[in-house]
């Protein structure tokens, strides 16, 4: 009989300092993982390694690399965050997804950040949604355009994102957009986003649009978040 004996775990430090050189290694695997690895263990210090990964011939060692950088959010640069800005016109839809999904943890400058507006123009129906989705999570006044560019699209899910962002802006000025998508639009997702918003930001002025919904609209969800509402405007009027 004997007993193993269980080597003591490297610290997380140690661990970055080797998976770095495997960022330029001649197999793509291997720079695949080294990304991914990275960026669960977290440590700043690959920072640098990373941004010029972002470069890599091999679209998922580009990928990976951009969702690593967006775990460390609170650590990027500057000159890291241009880097991934930069990304947003990389030929790979994924690339571009998984550089907007880490722009968006982060705190960049609104500047920084307006790129996103020709890079929508510029992306598939898939990425023009991550887009939005991620802008919502801010409340740059730049992207109240963005947001009515976004109704227009046929993707529900990109309108209804857009609904969220303008209810995020808290701007009144788009509280006649949310009555418009409460009793046209064909989504119910975004008829009932747009109700939601309405009970956060509306007034007495969309207490009609409500009661239309309730009404006229057959959908519970929608009669739901309709009614709940109504009572928010209420209770605040």
């Amino acid at each position: 009989m004997g007993c193993v004996v269980e080597s003591i775990p490297e610290p997380p430090a140690k661990v970055t300092e080797r998976l770095i050189p495997l960022l330029e290694d001649p197999e793509p695997d291997t720079r695949r993982t080294a990304a991914l690895s990275l960026g669960k263990i977290g440590d700043p210090q690959c920072i640098p390694a990373l941004v010029s990964a972002l470069s890599d011939p091999d679209d998922q060692v580009r990928q990976w690399s951009a969702w690593a950088l967006g775990t460390m959010s609170d650590s990027l640069s500057e000159q890291a965050l241009m880097a991934l800005v930069q990304r947003l016109t990389d030929p790979s839809e994924s690339v571009k997804q998984a550089v907007v999904l880490a722009l968006g943890r982060t705190t960049i400058p609104e500047d920084l950040l307006q790129v996103l507006t020709e890079a929508y123009d510029i992306s598939t129906m898939t990425t023009q949604r991550t887009i939005i989705q991620t802008l919502s999570h801010f409340e740059f006044p730049f992207s109240y355009s963005l947001y009515l560019k976004a109704l227009q699209s046929p993707d529900p899910m990109t309108r209804q994102a857009a609904i969220a962002g303008l209810g995020e802006l808290g701007n009144r000025r788009g509280l006649p957009i949310l009555r418009t998508h409460l009793l046209q639009d064909t989504s119910v997702g975004v008829r009932s986003e747009a109700a939601f918003r309405l009970g956060k930001l509306g007034s007495s002025a969309d207490v009609a649009a409500l009661k239309q919904a309730m009404e006229t609209d057959s959908t519970p969800n929608v009669h739901f978040w309709a009614s709940w509402a109504l009572d928010q405007i209420v209770q605040h009027t």
